[in-house]
């Protein structure tokens, strides 16, 4: 009864363990949803508050013609990272961006969207609000007179991650933004009325609760109060023509909470999600992050930074037909080396070479059919298109399908407002032509080029057709994939499930297995599983010895051989591997550390620090779990600690794989030679173990120091899925790959000397072992 009931134990203790992680599980995820949202909804901020409330015209039937009504335009730019220590870019592009974009274009609406200021320390290792950045940023504000045009509705920002870096609350005296930025408040609805149509711009702040210092602090999220403002600016946007919705984060790292609607049923009255954040990731996978978004109907559509790359996006509403171009500033170097930063004026206006924005026929690949007129393109009499120069136009020309157009183009634009300050071109160029000719059911491709009377020439290119299908965009690989991603629920099956494998194989099943081996059983069980290993080996070797013999031509035979080669080598690893986890389970001075550290991941922060330096000390202490970050007395569920645990799971699940091998005896894998010599395993060579020491310290070493650095040393003393593992790792490591010489190819005994009895015994019965082979 001995064995049954050690198993029974350690099921019970394990399940326990199990049973808390899921508790605190619902507890991190609890501010996601309704039951913490406030019982009565408080009103907007003063900023988002709409003056009454608007129902919407119906959409204009005004028809696709020569005419210069029925155009919103507005500017998105985003990442600005206005920096006091980083050399290039930032703020020297956000000035040229204020002087020369914005006049030449002079839209109805400039939206940024986060990440105004840079907010690291001078090491760029760990962050810090720096309030030189924030009054530069104010500074080109005030300047530039952005925030006084159109009665102050022209200019909007809202927050990014590295403007919450540190920052305990958004009532903080280091949350800068509330007195430094436009908008100044937690996200923002803006609702523009024309005559022809309302247009509603809706911005939230999915900044965390806590603004957490970096490393963490990458993915935002709304919890069930942040949804409830959403909703309420989502019903207020109602009636319009359409709704932008703005975050600094794209939908892929959002976690979103429930308020009264999930974020998938709000999300269906939106047209065009607009964010940043990614910039242009790396390796080019991050050229093209735009998803079009089947089930809820919208375009995601993110925008490289204006920090290193200097580049911002102007979008058109052309009789409610949404159109985009991708634009560079013209400067002589990207990026411009950065002036000093509280003595930085908005410099002179650049030449800027002709921005063309072609919006009848509409960009095939970016179609809204639940949200478009698309048929007014088959029925329009002109192509029609924005071009905004500044300098005088020599030519505007066009060509279909690589025929140039027989009609030229003519200029139908205007301005509006009576001063500079109320400013908006609309700079239309229209060329008749007849749509029918080009429904044929085929895609057709448009070409633009604008010639300034300077020589400078801009040409846009895009296919059209009259369907309501999408061309294909083809750009997974320069970062479709990633926007199509819901990262939230990647990382936590990811983590669920790898960990639950690893516990239960690498740890519980071996462990059972082995209470049912009395000690006295266990050499003679391994010896009698050499044997076994040894046959598979041999088999192995007689399978590829078939199909090296050269004599084979039968591809179907060689098919057989390929299966069954790759049958027995399977068979052979996770036999020889589960031998392995047995012996190891024996071993109580590894096996329960590696138990203990399982637990811990499911139960016990991975570590605990001043996750926020800048607040008062009470608050400035959390933990990171892996379901989310606890301070302050609440939960912040961060994606960040699923990321967090499950580098600390894969490096458990590692080392459980390779401790065993290297604890248990060499000739339970190999046998003798050819040549009666027994060859070193590669697992115990030296560039192996090298490898494992070096894993070891770059993957949780290192990690460590930098909490160390960034969150203090408590950050190690209560480091139990960090700090802890590297050390009982790096012990476990000296012991068995370092500690004990390893013996030379052409020695007679391949095991490492051990005072151990149980290695002694095994050894014994190995040797007889080896002569039944």
């Amino acid at each position: 009864m001995r064995p049954l009931f050690k198993s029974l134990a350690l099921v019970t203790a394990t399940l326990l363990f199990w049973a808390y992680g899921l508790h605190l599980y619902r507890a991190a995820n609890r501010p996601l949803s309704l039951l913490s949202a406030a019982p009565s909804a408080s009103p907007l901020p003063s900023s988002a508050q709409p003056a009454a409330a608007f129902a919407g015209p119906s959409r204009s039937s005004a028809p696709l013609d020569d005419s210069s009504t029925s155009i919103v335009t507005f500017i998105h730019a985003s990442d600005v990272h206005i920096s006091k220590y980083y050399a290039k870019g930032g703020l020297v592009h956000f000035l040229h961006f204020l002087r020369t974009a914005v006049p030449l274009v002079a839209p109805r609406l400039v939206a940024v969207t986060g990440d105004l200021t840079d907010g690291k320390d001078r090491q760029r290792l760990t962050s810090q609000q720096q309030i030189d950045e924030w009054r530069a940023y104010r500074a080109a504000l005030d300047e530039s007179g952005v925030e006084r045009r159109l009665n102050g509705t022209f200019y909007r920002d809202q927050r990014g991650n590295h403007d919450c870096f540190n920052v305990f609350s958004f009532d903080s005296a280091d949350n800068h933004f509330r007195n430094h930025s436009a908008v100044r408040e937690p996200g923002y609805l803006l609702r523009i009325d024309e005559p022809f149509g309302s247009y509603s711009f809706v911005a939230t702040d999915a900044c965390p609760k806590h603004g957490f210092a970096r490393p963490l602090n990458f993915f935002g999220y709304l919890d069930a109060d942040g949804m409830r403002m959403l909703e309420e600016r989502m019903e207020a946007a109602q009636g319009s023509n359409h709704t932008f919705l703005l975050n600094h984060y794209p939908v892929s790292t959002m976690l979103y909470g429930r308020y009264r609607r999930s974020f998938a049923d709000m999300v269906r009255g939106v047209s065009v999600f607009l964010c940043g954040h990614l910039h242009h990731l790396a390796g080019g996978i991050g050229e093209q992050l735009q998803a079009y978004k089947v089930r809820e109907g919208y375009w995601e559509l993110e925008l490289g930074d204006l920090k290193e790359h200097a580049v911002y996006r102007v979008y058109a509403v052309d009789h409610d037909l949404v159109s985009f171009v991708d634009v560079t500033l013209p400067l002589p170097a990207v990026p411009l080396p950065n002036p000093d930063l509280l003595a930085a004026h908005v410099p002179s206006a650049i030449p800027h070479p002709p921005v063309v924005l072609v919006t009848n026929p509409k960009d095939a690949r970016y179609l809204l059919p639940r949200h478009e007129p698309l048929h007014r393109m088959r029925g329009s009499s002109h192509i029609r298109l924005l071009v905004w120069a500044d300098r005088p136009l020599a030519s505007v020309a066009l060509t279909i399908d690589g025929t140039p157009h027989p009609h030229a183009c003519e200029y139908r634009g205007h301005e509006t407002g009576a001063s500079s300050d109320d400013l908006v071109k609309t700079p239309l160029w229209v060329a008749p032509w007849n749509a029918s000719l080009y429904d044929d059911g085929r895609v057709h491709w448009l070409e633009a080029t604008a010639t300034d009377v300077d020589g400078k020439t801009t040409t846009t290119r895009l296919p059209f057709h009259f369907s309501s299908d999408l061309v294909a965009l083809d750009n997974g690989a320069r970062g479709g994939w990633i926007m199509r991603q819901d990262f939230a629920a990647i990382f936590r099956t990811s983590a669920v499930a790898s960990y639950l494998l690893m516990a239960v194989f690498l740890l519980v099943l071996p462990r059972l297995w082995a209470h049912h081996l009395p000690a006295c059983d266990v050499p003679a069980w391994l010896a009698a599983r050499r044997l076994e290993h040894h046959k598979d080996d041999a088999r192995m070797r007689h399978v590829w010895a078939a199909f090296t013999r050269g004599d084979i031509v039968n591809p179907l035979v060689l098919a057989k051989l390929l299966l069954a080669l790759l049958s027995t080598h399977t068979r052979f690893c996770v036999s020889t591997q589960f031998t392995a986890q047995v012996y190891f389970a024996t071993i109580p001075w590894l096996f329960w550390p590696a138990y203990f550290f399982a637990m811990a991941l499911a139960t016990l922060p991975l570590f605990t620090g001043r996750l926020i330096p800048s607040a008062v000390a009470g608050d400035a202490v959390g933990s990171v779990y892996v379901y989310g970050i606890y301070i302050a007395g609440e939960w912040s569920p961060l994606l960040d600690s699923w990321g967090y645990g499950l580098t600390s799971i894969a490096a458990l699940a590692l080392l459980l794989l390779y401790l065993p091998v290297a604890a248990a005896s060499w000739s339970v894998f190999y046998v003798a030679g050819r040549q009666g010599k027994r060859s070193r395993p590669w697992y115990r060579s030296l560039a192996v173990r090298v490898a494992m020491a070096a894993f070891i310290f770059l993957y949780l070493g290192i990690p460590s120091l930098m909490t160390v650095y960034t969150y203090g040393f408590t950050s190690v003393v209560f480091g139990y899925g960090r700090a802890w593992m590297f050390v009982a790792a790096a012990a476990a490591l000296y012991v068995l790959d370092w500690r004990y010489s390893i013996p030379s190819s052409s020695s007679s005994s391949p095991s490492p000397v051990s005072s151990s009895a149980r290695e002694h015994a095994y050894a014994r019965v190995a040797t007889s072992a080896d002569q039944q082979l």
